[in-house]
């Protein structure tokens, strides 16, 4: 049964509606030619497996480094690693299906971990890639440490940011949106207000979400089948959250490790999900950043990726 905060924020989104156009509600599509023109480059590169156009830019030169974006994202969060670090690796960041120009998975199976870990060693196997440093955030973190757990001789180092590893309880938008009764709209209507808030949770320092911050990440989930393809993830977040063996295989990851963690992070909390990290990867590397939210490496590119290239050189 549907609670009265929920009957509220439905009945405010529905007076919103009357007011309001459909672009302040994300009930909208744009074009992806349009999405193309604003939010790809000339690094931007599309790699076909099957009907999926996979999005994702190769930088720089050096040993391989893979970045892998989380939940409501794009390749576009690791601008700042990317920039200073590709004069030491070669870095390769992608859209995740379902996210940024990549757009969405035929099926809802697809956002099913097993299956987006299998879907992303097709992506290493067509980039023909031996062995490669791999770093993860949220979402891209679980498949990062899945993929490690299923490839340990591919992957020379990991690091996982803020990263999805345990049961929790849900952030606020993913329970809400995932909701059964609110999925069903939320598939079509994802207003503005919304998910800029969605952007301010994730940064410690709110001086840093800036309206292009907010329009970037917004206008990327407008692309068409994305608003499908966010509700289709959170609704297997939901189901995994729960899932008591989610952590299974943790303890067992044989490459070096370094976990990176936000002070300010509420959506994976660093209170009550970092310490678990601790106990079980107890010979890992561990950093802190005070302040940062749940995208450290966007919120604070300088000092976290000089941290990534003291891990990778081995001068950690």
């Amino acid at each position: 049964m549907i609670n009265i905060k929920k009957l509220i924020l439905i009945l405010i989104i529905c007076m919103i509606t009357a007011t309001l156009g459909c672009a302040s509600l994300g009930m909208q599509t744009i074009p992806l030619d349009q999405l193309k023109m604003k939010y790809a480059d000339a690094q931007s590169q599309i790699l076909q497996i099957d009907d999926i156009n996979i999005h994702y830019k190769d930088e720089g030169q050096g040993p391989v480094l893979i970045l892998l974006h989380g939940v409501c994202s794009s390749l576009h969060t690791w601008d700042g690693w990317a920039e200073r670090l590709k004069g030491h690796y070669r870095v390769l960041r992608v859209d995740l299906v379902g996210f940024g120009l990549t757009g969405p998975a035929p099926d809802a199976s697809f956002y099913q971990i097993d299956n987006a870990v299998n879907f992303f060693e097709r992506v290493v196997n067509e980039m023909k890639l031996e062995k490669f440093y791999i770093a993860g955030n949220s979402l891209g973190g679980y498949i990062a440490w899945k993929y490690t757990l299923k490839h340990p001789e591919k992957v020379e180092k990991l690091i996982l940011v803020d990263s999805v590893g345990f049961p929790q309880p849900l952030p606020g938008l993913i329970a809400f949106a995932s909701f059964p009764i609110i999925r069903i709209y939320a598939r079509f209507i994802m207003p503005k207000f919304i998910f800029d808030t969605a952007v301010s949770q994730v940064f410690g320092d709110q001086s840093k979400v800036t309206d292009k911050l907010k329009d970037r990440y917004y206008e990327l989930a407008m692309r068409e089948g994305n608003k499908g393809a966010t509700i289709d993830v959170f609704t297997e977040f939901r189901r995994q959250c729960s899932d008591k063996n989610l952590s299974a295989g943790i303890s067992e990851l044989k490459p070096p490790v370094l976990v990176m963690w936000g002070t300010k992070d509420i959506w994976i909390p660093y209170t009550t999900e970092f310490p678990k990290w601790k106990k079980e990867l107890p010979t890992a590397k561990f950093i802190v950043y005070e302040g940062a939210g749940h995208v450290p490496m966007e919120e604070i590119p300088d000092e976290t990726a000089r941290d990534v290239d003291l891990f990778l050189s081995g001068k950690m």
